[in-house]
């Protein structure tokens, strides 16, 4: 049995990990279950202190072998370091000592995954509209540029922006284990997810690469990983024949997602695992459906190559001018929608401020008939003859008295 302190190793070194220190499961409200895997279960949860949504990875230690562990490790080690708007946000973790679980608190993501939208295009019998794939590749590529280069992209000015070639450097990640249930889709303006029948709208949808279970850290851009890992329909030849690979083994297995979406299913299907293998090896495949242009065709079989000496990398890819077109696009539409939230949010300002001046003036109104009949019922006394002392409180309280008045001075989170 591993204690805390086992377990924990340099996982809770804050040179490694640099989060927060571990919250108490108590701050938690567990809503359901939404996925179950050989590791534990994967539940939807509430952050009740800031009410945001969350999603919960329960991993069980207790029987995990020292390689195991390491492996579990090191992906908290990785998440906690890739922070990038097309990457699922690791929050927190946690454990639960007596059952021996640790905790992995993560952004949720509304609309399900790629596996859900290929599945709910193909059951309604139609192609997925290739501006939505240009979109998804292009916001793919912008995240695994922070994985193999570990820099953000500078947005783009126009499409024929010259990029600078990225410098090297340490700590490179692979994820290795590409493919459409590790894809995830976010809707910012959505509370419920895909799987309860929301109905998403895929033009709209924010890509999250997520799942780094399987990813490798390299200590430089020229390091080869030999471990076989990754999932069979999307797995690199290289990985197969157990040869060195680089991050070029997760082009091979965009190129591959980004087939099964054009196609609604693999690049390579086979009855068994050797002949899944040996068509993997040869590298041939069809074109897709005459449905989409040469262009995608082209960058899809450019990226599932065998040779590894001509498969782009993410750098050369995103050189491409559909991609920079879909980057450019995508960027519009952020700011189209930008505009239009900050339109709303002026526009309920501006129906509070005339709340607060209809109010100011209805209060000022009714002050000053109040000061007036306090005035006139003095004047009355003085000219029946009664005895004039000093002037009434309640005058001077109409005076001094002082009405809040409307704010003209607000700060909006565009500000």
């Amino acid at each position: 049995m591993y204690n805390r302190r086992d377990l924990l190793g340099d996982f809770a070194s804050p040179k490694q990990m640099r989060t927060p220190s571990p919250p108490s499961s108590s701050q938690y409200q567990v809503l359901e279950e939404i996925g179950r895997g050989s590791f534990g279960a994967v539940r939807k949860v509430l952050h009740t202190p800031t009410k945001r949504l969350m999603v919960r990875k329960e991993i069980k230690y207790g029987h995990m072998s020292s390689k195991e562990r390491q492996q579990l490790i090191s992906e908290c080690t990785i998440l906690s370091h890739l922070k990038h708007e097309n990457i699922v946000e690791f929050c927190n973790w946690d454990f639960e000592e007596q059952h021996e679980i640790l905790y992995l608190y993560m952004e949720f993501c509304s609309s399900g995954d790629l596996s859900y939208m290929i599945k709910h295009y193909k059951q309604e019998k139609k192609y997925i509209p290739e501006k939505i794939i240009w979109g998804i590749l292009a916001q793919i590529l912008t995240a695994l540029y922070k994985c193999h280069y570990g820099d953000e992209l500078s947005p783009l000015t126009t499409i024929y922006d010259r990029m600078k070639p990225p410098v090297k450097r340490k700590n490179i990640v692979i994820h290795r284990d590409l493919k459409p249930g590790n894809i995830f889709l976010s809707d910012d303006d959505s509370g419920s997810s895909a799987e309860e029948g929301h109905n998403v709208d895929y033009s709209q949808v924010v890509v999250k690469l997520g799942d780094f279970g399987l990813a490798k850290s390299l200590g430089n851009s020229i390091q080869f990983a030999t471990t076989y890992v990754g999932t069979p329909y999307y797995m690199s030849p290289e990985v197969l024949m157990d040869q060195p690979y680089s991050p070029l083994s997760d082009i091979w297995s965009l190129g591959c997602v980004i087939f099964e979406m054009c196609s609604l299913h693999p690049p390579f299907q086979a009855k068994n695992y050797l002949e899944l293998q040996n068509k993997i090896k040869s590298g041939k495949f069809d074109r897709v459906p005459e449905y989409y242009s040469n262009g995608l065709n082209a960058i899809i079989h450019s990226m599932v190559d065998v040779n590894l000496k001509t498969r782009p990398s993410t750098f050369e890819l995103l050189q491409d001018i559909q991609i920079r077109t879909a980057r450019k696009s995508l960027q519009l539409e952020r700011f189209e929608r930008n505009l239009l939230d900050y339109e709303k949010e002026l526009s309920n300002i501006e129906k509070i401020l005339e709340k607060q001046a209809t109010d100011y003036e209805r209060e000022t109104v009714h002050l000053r008939e109040q000061f007036v009949q306090a005035v006139e019922e003095r004047a009355r006394e003085v000219l029946s003859g009664k005895k004039i002392g000093k002037v009434p409180d309640t005058i001077y309280g109409y005076y001094d008295r002082r009405v809040p008045k409307p704010a003209y001075h607000w700060r909006t989170r565009y500000r």
